[in-house]
């Protein structure tokens, strides 16, 4: 009996635990996680389980999570503070269809084959490839598509993130590194280390900073 109530106290001290470290670390929707944080996630999950099932370890499964809490807190303000290290851990988003084309080049790099791809089109009601105006599989694997029927004036990539080039929607959109900071010099604009986020848009540039948004015309 005595072992049957010290499983029940420990399910509900890692209860508790899990739930405290679940809000340490933030909230976000599943399909907002990225692989890396459904790893953890899960590896966060059976360490706490063993502690539950063999009582004898409770202490080094609790000592675990929070090795494991702690570990994932301090990757996120090191992605946070270092944009190019997150796209190297999580990687980037890629475009896979343009125009109705399809990239099989971008599709072998992320593995993901033309069955899959079609399959994702159906779970947005899309039939056929010829409909996409731009299709992006995400760092979670979640494709996002823009439709020909109810196309966007903006290209869905932002170039620069947090002061970074992004040189692969740069190369999506045709475009480098050299003609997007060509452009912004025509602009006078050499700010690059307070932009937010950067989109091209219709022969513009539209800059997203913290005081506010600026538009370019590319020249």
């Amino acid at each position: 009996m005595s072992k049957i109530i010290l499983s029940i106290l420990l399910a509900g001290l890692f209860y508790v635990v899990l739930l405290v470290c679940f809000k340490i670390m933030g909230k976000r929707e599943v399909n907002q996680l990225s692989t890396v944080d459904i790893v953890i996630n899960i590896l966060i999950a059976n360490v706490a389980a063993g502690g539950i099932v063999e009582e004898e370890y409770w202490l080094d499964a609790l000592g675990g999570v929070l090795v494991l809490v702690m570990l994932q807190i301090l990757m996120a303000k090191f992605q946070i503070k270092y944009p190019r290290g997150r796209d190297i851990i999580e990687g980037e988003s890629s475009m896979v269809i343009k125009n109705g084309f399809v990239d099989y080049d971008e599709l072998k790099k992320i593995r993901v084959d033309l069955d899959d791809l079609m399959m994702l089109l159906r779970g947005d009601n899309v039939v056929a490839p010829e409909e996409v105006q731009y299709g992006i599989v995400e760092k979670n694997g979640k494709l996002t598509v823009y439709t020909k029927k109810n196309p966007t004036k903006t290209f869905p990539l932002p170039l620069v993130i947090s002061g970074q080039v992004k040189p692969k929607a740069l190369e999506s959109l045709d475009k480098d590194a050299d003609w997007l900071m060509n452009q912004l010099e025509l602009n006078q604009f050499y700010r690059l280390e307070q932009v937010e986020y950067l989109f091209y848009e219709e022969q513009k540039l539209v800059i997203y900073m913290k005081d506010g948004i600026k538009k370019l015309k590319i020249k």
